[in-house]
């Protein structure tokens, strides 16, 4: 186990990574070792478990304390036991059209198609079980029907588009970086590294490439026109890379550490900027603004900073606290922010452990709307090309590690897609009387 000072944690508290060790030993018939303590936060020592590790060490309460506050991952405690057959479905309060022929298994990455297809709405997933699946979705209505599946040796852990949406990249744990061509039927391996793989996307930056960003601390850039074994490019890092986004020149990546590297991809051989996470605890995802002139990173402790990356708009920069619950009892809850998502407009949604999501307007400063809670943590999230439709998943995220997991049974067990159709809700709003930070 790995100590670090302050917002430094170790890569197994990092919800996803300690998922990951514990799926890689599952779905290998093996027992897993699962390691997590960081200070102040109570966890406990390597532990061993047959088939499923828990990635809270011997936390079995599911929780830990960070500052004298409760960090959890999941919806109120008792929801996770409730009955999923009732009228009112529990991980779909706000009545969201379902996909059909959903994951049995969590889900761990969702992304909608490009501009480039439009009309035509498409959504690829990726799944805990290694599925690397892709739904039509009819953009007036949200109904979904199945368009095909691929599969990894080990979890699928991020996926991306084609920027002409010729094809769906995704990257596993497997450390392979695959590109399957949904017309030609074909899936065909386009990038290595020695760990998991947690972010991949298209550019067209500094030429046709495909970048991938591991836990091996690097990024690599692989020729898109004539993919090979050996990539064209290699970036080292601070650490295990978490989380990443890339719009057009402008890429950001967070490491383990609270690393986060700003990158202009028209000359990225060194970071435009690198910097600590303004915020003090580990990073769970990042999100680059529409207009390419900042980014939001979020926490693993129910905050989301939104930062600049120009020198004379950084005192705009500034953080928020969002997915907590009981804020005003002695022991508030704060939940993980799994995951953050921008309108074409440049408003945001975020969403996290707690099972609930939220639209924002950074720029006013304004909650647009706070949606119901769901009873299972929500893990992924994206709009579609013009803002219209919001995909988010509905699954059990491994926070309260194994225990939980194995109360569960196997609907509850599977990874729920919901299509919410936006209204105007995302418009930006700054003289209403919307709840302010």
């Amino acid at each position: 186990a790995c100590r670090g000072r302050g917002g430094g944690a170790c890569a197994t508290l990092f919800l996803s990574c300690c998922l990951l060790l514990s799926r890689i030993g599952r779905g290998h018939g093996g027992s897993t070792l699962a390691v997590c303590s960081a200070e102040g936060l109570g966890c406990g020592v390597p532990q061993r478990v047959d088939g499923v590790s828990s990635p809270w060490g011997g936390a079995k309460t599911g929780r830990s304390e960070v500052g004298g506050l409760r960090l959890r991952g999941g919806s109120s405690w008792s929801s996770w036991g409730s009955s999923l057959t009732s009228d009112k479905k529990g991980y779909n309060p706000e009545n969201d059209p379902e996909a059909e022929h959903i994951p049995n298994d969590g889900i761990t990455c969702m992304k909608f198609s490009p501009k480039a297809m439009a009309p035509n709405n498409f959504l690829a997933v990726t799944t805990w079980e290694g599925e690397l699946r892709c739904y039509e979705v009819d953009g007036s209505t949200g109904k979904t029907k199945p368009v095909g599946m691929q599969k990894h040796e080990k979890p699928a852990m991020c996926c991306a588009w084609k920027l002409d949406g010729g094809g769906v990249l995704s990257g596993g744990a497997d450390g392979k970086g695959m590109l399957w061509d949904i017309r030609a039927g074909t899936w065909t391996q386009i990038a290595m590294h020695d760990a998991p793989i947690s972010g991949i996307f298209h550019s067209e930056l500094p030429s046709p490439c495909y970048i991938t960003g591991s836990w091996d601390r690097t990024l690599k850039f692989w020729d898109a026109r004539n993919p090979s074994a050996s990539p064209i490019g290699v970036l080292q890092v601070p650490d295990r890379v978490y989380a990443m986004d890339v719009v057009d020149h402008v890429m950001i990546v967070a490491t383990a550490e609270r690393h986060v590297l700003v990158y202009d991809l028209r000359n990225p051989a060194q970071p435009f900027r690198q910097k600590f996470s303004p915020l003090k605890y580990q990073t769970r995802c990042v999100a680059i603004f529409p207009d390419k002139t900042g980014f939001c990173v979020g926490s693993i402790e129910g905050r989301v900073g939104v930062e600049h990356i120009s020198d004379a708009d950084l005192p705009k920069n500034f953080a928020f606290k969002c997915h907590r619950q009981n804020t005003n009892a002695k022991d508030p809850e704060l939940y993980a922010v799994n995951t953050i998502a921008f309108h074409p407009l440049g408003t945001f949604a975020t969403a996290g452990g707690d099972g609930s999501f939220n639209f924002w307007d950074k720029d006013a400063k304004h909650r647009l709307k706070a949606f119901q809670r769901a009873d299972q943590p929500i893990t992924s999230s994206h709009f579609n090309h013009d803002g219209s439709l919001f995909a988010y998943s509905v699954c059990y995220d491994w926070s309260k590690g194994v225990d939980e997991f194995l109360k569960l049974n196997a609907e509850q067990r599977k990874g729920r897609i919901m299509i919410h159709l936006v209204k105007q809700e995302c418009q930006p709003k700054k003289d209403v009387n919307t709840k302010r930070w």
